[in-house]
């Protein structure tokens, strides 16, 4: 791999510097095969001029990263200011980058006669500021239905992170072959103050599925766990 290619911008870069500039509520990039940049779609408030906001992106990325942007690929959609309370309008920080780290840290499976309890721990952030969460899922004690647990059990761990803003929930855990290997695909369901919307992840099981159906769910939602301390309750 050569030296430009280690040092090529990831799609984190550019929504980290996209998601600062005035009016931007949220950024999402789409790169093609080789991993460059095709699309960048971003949510605004009306307030501005999307001539503007496409020229301040074009601006940011030049000074920050040295790329020069085609203003064509750039995608604004607009929406209105709903002046809703601070505390409910900082969900929206959920959309700003997809930088953030989210750890496995733990699974633990206990059973009691017919009733099983999935318990995970996430960590949520790096270094000094990281934190870990413990999350709690109970049903049947069905080796069926022991995996959906420890799902189950990551989303609460994660939720307990962010507090009451928002909703999410686990809408459904599945299995599939991908290059004759096992994998986990999981479905989540977002509902936020903006809207709601489905996030999928997947992650092969490489001999622990139950490691792999965890996964699933960090990789589904890696992507919207980035600056959010003003989502959490203090």
């Amino acid at each position: 791999m050569t030296e430009s290619r280690k040092n090529k911008p990831g799609p984190e870069d550019y929504e980290r510097i996209i998601c600062q500039i005035k009016g931007v509520l949220g950024a999402r990039l789409v790169t093609d095969s080789n991993g460059d940049l095709s699309e960048i779609h971003i949510m605004a408030l009306s307030g501005r001029s999307p001539k503007q906001i496409v020229r301040d992106v074009e601006s940011a990325i030049l000074v920050q990263l040295g790329v020069a942007v085609d203003h064509k690929k750039i995608s604004i959609v607009q929406v209105e200011d709903p002046a809703l309370p601070g505390e409910v309008r900082e969900d929206r920080a959920m959309y700003t980058s997809t930088s953030c780290r989210l750890r496995l840290i733990s699974i633990n499976l206990f059973t009691r006669g017919p009733e099983a309890e999935a318990t995970v721990e996430v960590e949520v952030g790096s270094g000094g500021g990281s934190t870990v969460y413990q999350g709690h899922a109970f049903g049947p004690n069905a080796p069926e239905h022991s995996l959906r647990l420890v799902a189950a059990a990551t989303v609460n761990a994660l939720t307990k992170y962010c507090g009451s803003n928002w909703s999410l929930a686990l809408e459904d855990l599945v299995w599939v072959e991908v290059a004759h290997r096992r994998a986990a695909l999981c479905a989540l369901i977002l509902v936020t103050a903006v809207g709601s919307e489905y996030l999928v992840g997947v992650t092969l099981a490489e001999g622990d599925e139950r490691q792999a159906a965890a996964q699933a769910v960090l990789h589904a939602l890696s992507c919207r766990f980035c600056n959010l301390q003003g989502l959490r309750n203090e």
